[in-house]
């Protein structure tokens, strides 16, 4: 019996421990193998689909996505760009050749009976390179028809001028000025509508389309203006895709670099940055397997799952390091066996409130981020689990750091005053050690700064803004802006919203001129209005109406009465007026201008108030509706903002509960997010007092940063756990945690914080500034853990933070022993 019991004490065999984890290391870079396939193709599978549209990301439940499509089912109008350049002028030959270069790939017009095809366009008066360009975009398009339309301003004055309208020219070019026409009355532009199949090759098709007008003219392709949905989507989808692929190989070498310097270990570093650099990958892979295309939102999903990545393994490591410089004589396969032992509890309850913190993006209606919190959760798990299976077994691949610890012990003075003294090192140590035990002795002044800051800051929140205007995204010196300020300049705003005006039925016995003078009010109405640069509709095609009873004003009246009333008419193909069984509707386009320091929504509000008021006591029933892209966009923002609050609420709550679970204590579970709460409050106050707008980088970064913060928050009050059951005061306690966690948490900040700001220095402002506002995120979390956190272990409210799930007596390592220790001691660290 005694020799049974003999037998249970002893300790186990490091060699088969150490043997067990090198086979699961071979395991796990076998599984690495396998995963890096899909990694490498698929994540370049999905970089290949980015495409972005804002106006497919709101959901159809909202009634301004329901007018959206509406309206883009009944007029196709939504995809269009215009052109211009110095030369643009009305008449110019440059601008009639451009029109007829692009004529071969516009579908057939309504109203004729053959395409125009390479065979039919004159080509000897163009240059002799115009043919073989348009075979190689309909190759590349791979169809032959990627353009609706392609029309000058010329040809709009044209029609106008022309029978049956024959509205004389000064009076056209005025209707016109605003919207295709210059304040010159020359400078117009050339208007592209874009199919389906132009629309998926929009990248290569625009630029191209660019690229040829400026070898026309011959100038350089960045003096040929672009403006419109279509170019701003693809613009945004090179920048994406540059992104991803200059900045992330920079970024997993910062990470390595530095995690190779604070770790000093080969193996554990090229494991942590091996998975986290596959783990990047699988997310994308795993977006590609959602069938949604990439977006500029989900760009920043794959360094942010690197960060988490980072963020685990150099805590596990440091649980390792740390055990093996406290306990000399402990073997490398007993030291893996303890780290993980303390280590994996607190990492699986942190990964857990990430995940939570993620998964509550899934509250936001905006497809892309819904997406973006589903597939980085799964994403933070699938790592998880990787360090686990592999970081063991790089663990007993790394030398043993002696000497490595902090640590701190009733013996510690005693054993300096037997040495007779201590060195400089030893002394500036001490210094800190003991200032450091000073302010914990003292927690209220710490913990009152941190709540006035927090109560500062926080009258931000209520000043927050968001956007995802196109242009704003870019640097003022970029080429976007560049041409969106000189179209604005030379020809007239860019920003286009689509007033509808919507009758019943249009019967026999009703007069189409009475609608076509409602139509008229409401677009005199509106080009009043400072917001509104110029509008089009029916009205600009028309000639002026007489109104008296000679048989020639008769006549001309009976004129535009068939206009309207046919379906086949040139009025009507111009798509202004649209027909349903229980409806009719017409369209008044409207331009407004450009300005990043004026809310738009207030300007929608305005406009559509003012012509609704304007038209209050119309003989005829009618209702005003304003969609377009303005609309659509802003209601994103503002669905934007208000789901990101539901989903900070909706993770704040949860990540409470797990706190309470883990602390036993509800009380606890509050103290303890206070420290979390401090960095989410601290930067999007700080974001609201400066005005500066949430964008698509930043969005989804509120509930992320609570996730990320609550990391760090776990570790240490399971170290503060295990040191109170071993009888700690709770000062030492905290203190201890603190000696333990502290490095770990600040070299997380470093490598993750320092790697990320690889993305900084791109040109695509929702990346760049997602990269800096993560690394304020994390040195402010760091701040809030090592300082707030603390105080609080060290005040009266500390006794709720003292039992943690994560506090295991037996998992002991350098900061819950006193430094001697007894080889019995040592033998049941595992």
């Amino acid at each position: 019996m005694s020799e049974s019991k003999a037998s249970e004490s002893k300790p186990p065999d490091s060699k088969s421990t150490a043997d067990f984890y090198l086979r699961r290391l071979k395991l796990g870079v076998v599984l690495l193998v396998l995963l890096a396939l899909p990694a490498i193709f698929h994540s370049k599978a999905a970089i290949e689909t980015l495409y972005n549209r804002p106006s497919d990301w709101v959901p159809d439940s909202l009634p301004e996505k329901i007018q959206f499509n509406d309206f883009t089912e009944h007029f196709s109008v939504a995809d269009l760009i215009m052109v211009a350049w110095q030369e643009s002028d009305l008449d110019s030959p440059s601008l009639q050749q451009a029109s007829q270069i692009l004529a071969p790939l516009c579908q057939p017009r309504r109203h004729q009976d053959e395409p125009v095809t390479l065979d039919s366009l004159q080509f000897d008066l163009l240059p002799d390179w115009s043919a073989d360009w348009v075979r190689q975009i309909r190759q590349l398009c791979g169809n032959d028809h990627p353009l609706h339309f392609a029309r000058g301003g010329d040809e709009t004055l044209l029609r106008m001028t022309s029978t049956p309208a024959s509205i004389p020219r000064s009076i056209a070019i005025r209707r016109l000025q605003g919207i295709l026409i210059g304040a010159d009355g020359e400078q117009t532009c050339l208007v592209i509508s874009l199919t389906d199949s132009g629309l998926k090759q929009r990248r290569e098709l625009i630029p191209a389309i660019r690229q040829m007008v400026g070898r026309l003219v011959d100038r350089p392709w960045n003096q040929i203006a672009v403006v419109g949905g279509p170019y701003d989507g693809a613009v945004v989808d090179s920048e994406s895709v540059r992104t991803i692929r200059t900045f992330s190989p920079p970024s997993a070498i910062i990470a390595a670099i530095l995690c190779l310097i604070c770790l000093r270990s080969v193996p554990l570093t090229a494991s942590i940055v091996t998975i986290a650099v596959i783990g990047q990958g699988l997310v994308l892979a795993a977006v590609y397997y959602t069938g949604s295309p990439m977006n500029a939102v989900l760009i920043v999903l794959p360094p942010l799952v690197f960060v988490l990545t980072i963020s685990a393994g150099i805590h596990l490591s440091n649980y390792y390091l740390d055990i093996t410089s406290a306990f000399p004589s402990i073997s490398r396969g007993e030291a893996a066996a303890g780290a993980m032992k303390a280590g994996v509890a607190p990492c699986c309850l942190a990964t857990g409130t990430t995940v939570i913190g993620l998964l509550s993006l899934t509250l936001v209606r905006i497809e892309p981020v819904k997406i973006f919190g589903a597939v980085a959760s799964a994403g933070v798990v699938i790592t998880l689990a990787l360090l686990i299976l592999i970081l063991p077994g790089a663990m007993v691949l790394t030398k043993p750091r002696r000497g490595r610890a902090l640590n701190d012990s009733a013996n510690e003075n005693s054993n300096e005053h037997a040495n007779g003294g201590t060195n400089d090192n030893e002394s500036e140590r001490g210094f800190w050690q003991n200032w450091i035990r000073r302010r914990l002795s003292r927690p209220w002044p710490v913990i009152g700064l941190f709540l006035a800051m927090a109560a500062t800051l926080s009258f931000g929140l209520s000043r927050l803004e968001s956007s995802v205007n196109v242009p704003r995204m870019f640097l003022p010196e970029s080429d976007i802006r560049t041409q969106y300020a000189w179209f604005e300049q030379h020809i007239g705003p860019t920003v286009s919203g689509e007033l509808l005006l919507t009758f019943a039925p249009l019967g026999e016995d009703d007069d189409p001129l009475d609608r076509l003078a409602v139509v008229a009010k409401a677009q005199r109405t509106a080009t009043k209005l400072p917001e509104v640069g110029g509008a089009l509709s029916a009205i600009t095609f028309v000639p002026p109406i007489p109104r008296g009873r000679a048989i020639r004003s008769t006549i001309a009246r009976n004129v535009v009465k068939k206009l309207i009333r046919d379906p086949d008419s040139s009025l009507r193909s111009l798509g202004f007026i649209a027909d349903t069984d229980d409806r009719q509707m017409w369209r008044i386009s409207i331009r407004m201008r450009r300005n990043e320091n004026i809310d738009m929504g207030d300007q929608i509000a305005t406009v559509k108030e003012t012509v609704e008021s304007a038209l209050v006591d119309s003989p005829i029933p009618v209702e005003v509706t304003l969609t377009g892209s303005i609309s659509i966009v802003q209601k994103a923002q503002e669905v934007l903002l208000r789901d990101l609050f539901r989903s900070f609420v909706a993770a704040f709550a949860l990540i409470s509960v797990v706190m309470m679970l883990m602390l036993r204590s509800v009380i606890g579970g509050l103290i303890a997010m206070l420290p979390n709460l401090f960095p989410t409050v601290a930067l999007f106050g700080l974001m609201g007092l400066i005005r500066l707008p949430l964008d698509i980088g930043s969005v989804m970064s509120a509930s992320v940063a609570l996730g990320i913060a609550v990391d760090d928050t776990v570790h240490l009050l399971s170290r503060f756990g295990s040191r109170r059951a071993r009888g700690f005061g709770q000062i030492r306690a905290a203190y201890g945690a603190l000696s333990q966690c502290g490095l770990a948490m600040f070299q997380t900040t470093v490598v993750c914080g320092l790697a990320l700001m690889a993305y900084w220095f791109s040109d695509f402002v929702p990346t760049s500034r997602f990269s800096l506002f993560m690394f304020g995120l994390l040195a402010t979390a760091l701040l809030g853990v090592t300082f707030l956190l603390p105080a609080l272990m060290c005040s009266v409210l500390g006794k709720w933070l003292a039992h943690s799930i994560g506090s295991d007596p037996s998992a002991s390592v350098y900061a819950d022993e006193p430094i001697a220790q007894t080889p019995s001691d040592v033998r049941r660290l595992p």
